[in-house]
């Protein structure tokens, strides 16, 4: 077998797991990711806002 065929059977049986890292990593970078999105839009929309009432 290959490197990538082995990697790839380990991160298949890593999945199918009920305590899967791959899907807890998965779930931590989209945690993350809205946690940024949050708390960096919310200035931008006061900005917006501002914006708009100067016009």
């Amino acid at each position: 077998m290959t490197t990538f065929q082995i990697w790839k059977e380990a991160f298949i049986d890593d999945v199918n797991k009920d305590d899967s890292k791959t899907i807890l990593l998965i779930g931590n970078i989209t945690n993350g990711l809205f946690f940024f999105i949050k708390w960096a839009g919310i200035p931008f929309m006061l900005y917006l806002l501002w914006v708009f009432s100067n016009l």
